[in-house]
């Protein structure tokens, strides 16, 4: 199992978009964690366009301004996310891997350092 977890510090670039999708594809990536997407929404075929070809699982929380966002993708062949949780600063994942039955929590977090 392959994850990337990152700060991509901003989505809306089309070289940061495309070395994602490269990286997904080129790595085989099973789990994706980006913080600071800086997205309100994303649309199916965006989230889809990141993976052509191969079914995910998506859950995001949305970016408060112009900082945060979370977005975390599950690779939905081998694993099944049995729950999503969300919360102010955090997305999380119960997981199952469906060949093994082994389940697990994936946590992925974002937040500022100092909030006032």
């Amino acid at each position: 199992m392959i994850g990337l977890f990152c700060n991509i510090r901003g989505m809306g670039k089309l070289s940061r978009i495309r070395l994602l999708k490269e990286i997904i594809g080129g790595e085989h990536v099973d789990i994706v964690g980006l913080q600071e997407t800086i997205k309100q929404d994303f649309a199916s075929n965006e989230l889809q366009s990141l993976t052509p070809g191969v079914t995910f699982n998506w859950k995001w929380l949305p970016a408060k301004g112009h900082s945060g966002g979370i977005l975390v993708c599950v690779k939905d062949d081998i694993l099944q996310v049995e729950e999503w949780k969300e919360g102010e600063f955090f997305v999380e994942a119960v997981i199952r891997n469906r060949l093994s039955n082994f389940r697990w929590c994936l946590l992925v977090v974002y937040g500022p350092a100092n909030q006032m």
